[in-house]
């Protein structure tokens, strides 16, 4: 799809080129192709990145296994995208059941006439000498034999899978753990965030803030942002890499942040949670593009492939999300119970009703509580900043792996009743 292939040569998300495969069967059902696209193939749209579209003919192995290796060769060489539409047919349309000659009639009586692809690759293979008749109908016997052997012995299989506890109480769901850290730690992450490389040139602006990190932290004063980075820095300290991602995160939709610093001369980038210490891990962070479906589905992927790392993603507004929807339902909140696929990742939802009209006022917090069922994931609104820090740090230390949903309203990013005094993060 075209969110997909925006992704591919972007910074963060591109994965050294993908292979694109089509199994375009011309399904004789409900919509067709006329009615269901502009362009002549369900392939243009990859044209948007000028990736090599290769058309192939289904009913040609020979022909296909060439195209794949094209492609293969195309993607190791070039790190890009490619496509492969490999034109094909659904003998019985949409399913076994279903009768497409009422709506394609002519389509499906050529189809009823065609002979199977295998039927018509043994003829030609017999042709040529490849092998006799007879060794053909004797390789068909021996894969039915094989196949019908495995349809026995797994249809009498039992389920592995573990059975869910009934009636589980929600306290006994999970353990109260140590999420603090020691006092010197904290002043070690704060001296890290206050300072930058001595050949890096800070913009003006920034060099307050910067200093104020450090007399937040010693006035007990500490605000959303910073228990944010104190959280950060204290799980890279431990070795969990932490990525962020969303639209503007790198600084922080309301300035809350700037992690990511620019030199106001050369443009290069500092990051002060990368020089803590010399062996920690890495914070990376990534200013996305603007699909909130297609990133959230990208950083669902990445934490399930990395469950070793914290994995943000941010909406810059909360009711933003709205746009990944089809991911929360399909993905976050039902992909545990379809294929005990487990993930950590997190889902910053800024901000509460807060006077900026319907565009821009709720993250609805009801829609992430309808979809709350067996433990499937965790619905959080912290109201402190020592809260929030100890919220992430819990995230990573807890053994059961769930999305966690964060709802983190503007009003309390730099309100003076959410701030948090040191101590509070010592303490669990």
């Amino acid at each position: 799809v075209a969110e997909t292939l925006n992704l591919s040569a972007l910074r963060g998300y591109r994965t050294g080129g993908t292979i694109h495969i089509v199994v375009n069967n011309g399904i004789g059902f409900t919509t067709e192709a006329v009615d269901a696209r502009s362009s002549v193939y369900a392939t243009d749209v990859a044209k948007m990145v000028q990736a090599p579209i290769f058309h192939v003919n289904g009913d040609v192995p020979e022909a296909c296994v060439r195209v794949i290796e094209l492609a293969v060769a195309f993607r190791q060489e070039f790190k890009k995208d490619v496509v492969v539409d490999m034109i094909s047919y659904r003998r019985h349309g949409h399913n076994e059941g279903d009768e497409p000659s009422y709506t394609q009639p002519r389509m499906y009586k050529q189809t009823k006439e065609k002979r199977s692809v295998r039927k018509i690759y043994t003829e030609a293979m017999v042709k040529r000498g490849d092998f006799t008749l007879e060794e053909a109908e004797k390789a068909l016997d021996e894969y039915h034999k094989t196949m019908e052997e495995a349809f026995k012995s797994t249809k009498g299989a039992e389920s592995s899978e573990v059975k869910k506890p009934a009636g589980m109480q929600p306290e006994l769901l999970e353990p109260v753990i140590e999420t603090g850290v020691a006092h010197e730690v904290l002043d070690e992450i704060v001296t890290a965030l206050s300072t930058t490389a001595d050949s890096f040139t800070i913009h003006p602006k920034l060099k307050r803030l910067l200093e104020g990190r450090r007399t937040a932290f010693e006035n007990d004063a500490i605000d959303w942002a910073l228990s944010e980075a104190l959280a950060f820095g204290s799980l890279l300290l431990e070795n969990t890499p932490i990525r962020l991602s969303g639209q503007d995160s790198r600084r922080g939709t309301f300035r809350p942040r700037d992690w990511v610093l620019v030199d106001y001369e050369t443009q290069e980038i500092y990051v002060p949670l990368n020089h803590i210490r010399e062996q920690q891990a890495e914070y990376i962070a990534y200013d996305s593009l603007l699909s909130e479906y297609a990133v959230l589905g990208f950083e669902y992927g990445y934490s399930v492939s990395r469950p070793q790392t914290l994995v943000l993603w941010e909406a810059q507004f909360g009711d933003f999300v709205n746009g990944a929807q089809i991911i929360i339902d399909q993905f976050i909140s039902s992909a545990e119970d379809k294929w005990n696929q487990k993930s950590r990742l997190v889902m910053l939802l800024p901000h509460g009703f807060e006077g900026q009209g319907p565009e821009h006022s709720s993250a609805r917090l009801e829609r992430f509580l309808t979809l709350c069922a067996e433990y499937n994931m965790r619905v959080t609104f912290p109201s402190t900043a020592a809260q929030y820090f100890h919220l992430l740090r819990r995230q990573m230390h807890l053994d059961k792996a769930k999305p966690l949903i964060v709802m983190t309203p503007k009003s309390l990013l730099r309100a003076d009743w959410a701030k948090s005094r040191a101590a509070e993060f010592s303490s669990k």
